[in-house]
């Protein structure tokens, strides 16, 4: 059993004989480079990403996979011809032409592909002891290095990949000499990471929906592997199951994950049953043929995470609100405190906007990260850090789960001299959504609540404080109003200048959506919104008080001009 970097697909041999054709083909982001003599140096597209990938070896991976498909000697010659170039090009650290070939994560990532490449190749017809010593001197310095703290990434998930390579290497290869070495110092450093990484309530912390379930089935396969060379660590088989635990609930109605932090819209259809041990996921999985059906709502205040729903059945009208409030690491991390995302169905209605790339100094990767690309508060129409210094400013202060409603409250102190408070109260029964933002500060400020809002759904701007908004999936239409004063509304779809109004869900490539601001000025100053997710019922005002135990009372009028009222 080992471990690899990619799996076989329908583009498996085509992509392997380009590669044979002195075509670098590195990941499907990219179109291929024609290039006859690796020099090692190669960055065609300009992208820091690109060259990960490069000196990763996963062209390596991909041959690899050919050669299993269809075992012709030219994809396991190739693969030689591109490590042994690559070793004699990068022989080490002080030695490199490229500062991506000895970075923590291709190190990490060349070692499984190195390893993926000898199984392969130790019975092979080309075997020859030289080139086998070659590779063996090589994972030697590759293990070496990875077990120096002073090359290990603590901050974010590289780590993981870094350690569980060396968990690899040392079990794979027990016969060098310092494997049991190997073993020790990254078992050890990799349950440190998990326990450091995700919540006891087994969320990951890198603030990404995509990435939890990138470490989830991270931590899966080392947990796969350790039993299969008799090592489990049962304080990591329990740390999965929670972790799928929170997957279950995270998944919208329509099957996917949200595009929090760093995501695309991934599915979970391709998770195998066999391989899922929470029965909540495996309800959600399934959609419900089996498993167990898990809460209808779930609050996470360690992750800074809650999600309401009004059911689980797997139709137009289950409605999924998840909230925001917390920031554990910068890592994967946009500035997306205190905002929402609801979606009703197939419907995403307010979106988050995804990640587009990795190129920080990109504008529209700033703008991706930043709080206009989120439904939050933003302070003169900026965006907040998002810096190590920042960890612990946001959290959830509040919430309660009843079976009429459920609320939490958020606050966040990201922007200097600012206090942003929000509160969502989802009344079921009135299938409304109530927004009070507080916000105060020690000075004249522009506040801006901004509103993105999916391409999938048509907006209808009846007034400055009236939009309707309808889905083109199926008709539904739900209404937003803004109850306080506006001086400022804008509505901003694919903008440039500024850039307003854009989405991407796939890799480097974006496109249009609506943004709606509302923006005032103020010191102190409030925002109340409601969201009526039926027309036919719902809220038309509603107004706040303190309470002589500083409680906040919602003075709530629905549309038949019932009267309601919440302490919280």
């Amino acid at each position: 059993m080992i471990f690899k970097r990619s799996k076989p697909n329908k583009n498996t041999i085509t992509n392997a004989d380009k590669i044979v054709d002195n075509h670098l083909y590195v990941h499907s982001a990219w179109p291929t480079v024609k290039v006859d003599d690796i020099t090692w140096k190669e960055n065609p597209y300009n992208d820091i990403t690109w060259c990960f990938y490069l000196h990763s070896l996963d062209i390596v991976a991909y041959l690899m996979h050919a050669y299993e498909i269809n075992p012709e000697l030219k994809y396991l010659e190739k693969a030689k011809e591109i490590i042994n170039s690559w070793i004699l090009t990068n022989p080490s650290k002080e030695e490199q032409v490229s500062k991506f070939a000895w970075k923590d994560h291709s190190v990490a990532n060349r070692i499984v592909n190195i390893i993926h490449f000898w199984t392969n190749y130790k019975n092979s017809s080309i075997f020859d002891e030289s080139f086998a010593e070659i590779i063996t001197q090589t994972l030697i310095k590759h293990g070496d290095y990875l077990e120096d703290d002073k090359n290990h990434t603590f901050i974010n998930n590289h780590g993981i990949f870094q350690d569980r390579s060396l968990i690899e290497l040392s079990l794979v290869f027990p016969h060098l000499s310092n494997s049991n070495r190997w073993y020790s110092k990254a078992i050890n450093r990799f349950m440190q990471h998990a326990k450091k990484d995700v919540a006891p309530s087994g969320v990951h912390l890198e603030h990404s929906a995509a990435y939890h379930i990138v470490v989830m089935n991270l931590f899966k396969s080392i947990n796969e592997f350790l039993k299969y060379h008799k090592k489990e660590v049962s304080e990591l088989s329990f740390l999965i199951y929670k972790m799928e635990d929170y997957l279950a609930y995270v998944v919208k109605p329509d099957g996917k994950i949200p595009m929090t932090g760093d995501s695309g819209p991934d599915g979970i259809t391709y998770l195998s049953t066999d391989n899922i041990t929470n029965p909540t996921l495996l309800y959600t999985r399934t959609k419900g043929r089996t498993g167990k059906q898990p809460d209808i709502d779930k609050v996470y205040t360690d992750a800074g995470i809650s999600i309401f729903r009004n059911n689980w059945d797997y139709n137009d009208d289950q409605l999924y609100l998840k909230f925001l409030a917390g920031f554990h690491s910068r890592t994967h991390k946009h500035a997306d405190d205190l905002s929402f995302l609801l979606s009703i169905g197939e419907t995403d209605f307010f979106v988050d906007s995804g990640k587009y790339n990795y190129q920080e100094k990109d504008s529209y990767r700033k703008y991706f990260r930043s709080s206009k690309a989120h439904n939050t508060i933003t302070v003169n129409r900026k965006s907040y850090e998002i810096s190590d210094e920042q960890v612990g400013n946001s959290k959830i202060q509040n919430y309660g789960l009843h079976e009429d409603y459920s609320f939490v409250t958020g606050i966040h102190s990201l922007y200097a001299g600012v206090k942003v408070k929000r509160t969502l109260i989802y009344l079921k029964r009135l299938e409304s959504i109530i927004i009070f933002d507080e916000l105060t500060s020690n000075k004249l400020r522009t506040y801006s609540q901004i509103f993105n809002i999916d391409k999938n759904v048509k907006t209808t701007v009846e007034t400055k404080k009236k939009v309707l908004l309808e889905s083109t999936l199926n008709g539904r239409t739900i209404e937003l109003l803004q109850l306080n004063h506006v001086t400022e509304f804008k509505r901003y779809e694919g903008h440039t200048d500024p850039i307003e109004g854009w989405q991407s869900s796939v890799f480097n490539k974006k496109y249009p959506i609506t943004q709606i601001q509302f923006s005032n000025k103020g010191i102190d100053l409030e925002y109340r919104t409601i969201l009526n997710t039926n027309l036919d019922i719902g809220i038309k005002y509603f107004s706040t008080r303190k309470s002589e135990d500083d409680k906040m009372v919602y003075l709530i009028t629905d549309k038949n001009n019932e009267k309601i009222v919440i302490t919280i």
